[in-house]
C-alpha cells in the first residue's frame, strides 16, 4: 500500500494530468511489479488521510494571506445534471463555479501552511473563522486577505467606496498578499482543476497530492535554517 503514493505524487511534480495514463507508462517501464490501476486507486484511496497530513504541518507564523480557489466538478451549464455529493453553486471572481472552493493560508514564502475544502455555496469568511480554530497553534499571525474578507480579524484594503480606511493596512501588505495568488497558479498550474473527479474522496486525495507537491520545494529551505 505505501508504494501507491509516492508515484501519485511523482505525477503532479510531471504534471501530467490523467492517473491512468501515468501509471500504465510507470508499470509498462520501470515498475512492472506494480498492482493494476484500480488496485493502486483503492489504494490511494485508503491513504488519503495520511497524505492530507503531510500536505500541511502545524508551524509558528507572524503573517499568512488568506484566499480561496474554485474547484469545479462539472461546468455550470451540466450542473443540473451533475451528481456529485456535496457539490454547490456559487460565485468567485472568475464568475460562477459549481462544485466547491479550497480555503487556504499560505505563509509568505509561497508555502500552503493550511487548507479545507469546502462547497462552493459558503462565504469565505465564514470557512476563515472555521479555520481560525488552529489559529493559536500557529503562533496566532496576522492574516492578510482580500476585500471580501473585511473584520477585525483580517487586514484587508480598504473599499473604493470606504468613508474610513483601516489604520492597521499598509501598502506593502498588498504586494505580501501575492504569495496565495501565485500558491494557488501554481496549483492549478499542475492539473489541481484537470481531469474528472466521481466522490468527495478522490477531490480530498487530488488536492492533498497537489498541495504536497506545491510544498516539497520549502522542505530544504526551512531545515537548512
Amino acid at each position: 500500500m505505501q508504494t501507491s503514493w509516492p508515484p501519485a505524487l511523482l505525477q503532479k511534480l510531471r504534471k501530467m494530468p490523467y492517473f491512468s495514463r501515468w501509471w500504465r507508462l510507470v508499470k509498462l517501464n520501470h515498475f512492472p511489479d506494480f498492482p493494476s490501476e484500480p488496485q493502486a486507486r483503492i489504494r490511494l484511496a485508503r491513504l488519503t488521510p495520511v497524505v492530507e497530513q503531510l500536505a500541511t504541518e502545524v508551524q509558528c507564523l507572524d503573517f499568512v494571506a488568506v484566499d480561496s480557489e474554485p474547484l469545479p466538478v462539472s461546468t455550470f451549464k451540466r450542473a443540473p445534471r451533475c451528481k456529485f455529493r456535496g457539490a454547490r453553486h456559487g460565485l468567485s471572481t472568475a464568475g460562477p463555479v459549481y462544485g466547491f472552493k479550497l480555503h487556504a493560508w499560505c505563509a509568505l514564502n509561497g508555502k500552503i501552511a493550511k487548507y479545507e475544502i469546502r462547497p462552493a455555496n459558503q462565504h469565505d469568511f465564514t470557512v476563515l473563522c472555521e479555520m481560525n480554530k488552529d489559529w493559536p497553534s500557529y503562533g496566532g499571525p496576522k492574516q492578510i486577505g482580500d476585500k471580501g474578507y473585511q473584520s477585525g480579524t483580517c487586514l484587508t484594503p480598504p473599499k473604493v467606496n470606504a468613508k474610513q480606511c483601516d489604520p492597521r493596512w499598509k501598502p506593502e501588505y498588498g504586494a505580501a498578499r501575492k504569495c496565495i495568488e501565485s500558491a494557488f497558479s501554481v496549483l492549478s498550474g499542475a492539473g489541481i482543476r484537470w481531469g474528472q473527479v466521481k466522490t468527495y474522496l478522490s477531490l480530498r486525495l487530488k488536492v492533498a497530492l497537489g498541495v504536497l507537491a506545491h510544498n516539497l520545494k520549502y522542505i530544504d529551505l526551512e531545515k537548512g535554517r
